[in-house]
């Protein structure tokens, strides 16, 4: 009797990325501006603002987090379902996506944890520890361009989009929403190796907050039907 609990896990988590997107564009947007990263604000009204309101940022951060815990296993369960196309590609890139799911998450903890008590020494200190904690580059991400984040993710996308049009396996709109998501993520990368943050927001705008949950969504759905 065929296994379908990778079908079955991956589904949910497929279809909680997707919510998890959603939620954290909310989140976003009703964040104070002084928080939000497209904002230009100065590095020490972000942190002013958010030793006085942290709640909005942290939880921002393990919606962020736990989603990209749930990436993983929809990576896993929507490679699983085309391996045997080709099982070269799909097990490499979906290594890579696991990798960028992962380093999301693991930043996403990390900051969760340290800027909130970076903004609380901030208030606190005199004018040496301000001008300290806000020198550039006091608490980068660990993939500040998102090489791993969106690119590697994106790689992974296009990969298994172009394989199930080979194979029929999935709807043709299905497969193109995917490749345009992958436009999408490489366009976020470019954009912040650039730093256009206006291109950044727009992009992520539309990209992260209304095709990659599509995406997303619509998989997690065929992988619930399929088992």
């Amino acid at each position: 009797m065929k296994d379908n609990s990778l079908s079955r896990l991956g589904g949910i988590c497929s279809i909680l990325l997707g919510i998890s997107y959603i939620l954290v564009a909310v989140i976003y947007v009703v964040m104070p501006a002084e928080q939000q990263d497209a904002a230009g604000i100065a590095p020490g009204a972000f942190l002013e603002s958010l030793a006085q309101n942290p709640t909005l940022y942290i939880v921002g951060g393990l919606v962020f987090a736990l989603g990209s815990l749930m990436g993983i296993a929809a990576v896993q369960a929507i490679s699983e379902s085309l391996r045997s196309v080709n099982q070269g590609w799909v097990r490499w890139t979906s290594t890579l996506a696991i990798l960028g799911f992962a380093v999301n998450s693991i930043d996403s903890f990390r900051r969760m944890a340290l800027d909130p008590a970076r903004a609380t020494a901030y208030v606190k200190g005199d004018a040496a520890i301000k001008a300290a904690l806000t020198v550039p580059g006091a608490l980068p991400a660990l993939d500040p361009n998102a090489w791993l984040r969106l690119g590697a993710v994106g790689l992974w996308v296009l990969v298994v989009c172009l394989l199930a049009l080979r194979s029929g396996t999935w709807p043709r709109p299905l497969a193109y929403l995917g490749i345009a998501v992958t436009i999408v993520y490489w366009l976020i990368v470019a954009s912040n190796y650039l730093q256009i943050q206006l291109f950044t927001a727009i992009i992520a705008g539309v990209g992260l907050v209304i095709l990659a949950p599509i995406w997303y969504i619509w998989l997690g759905l065929r992988l619930r039907k399929a088992t």
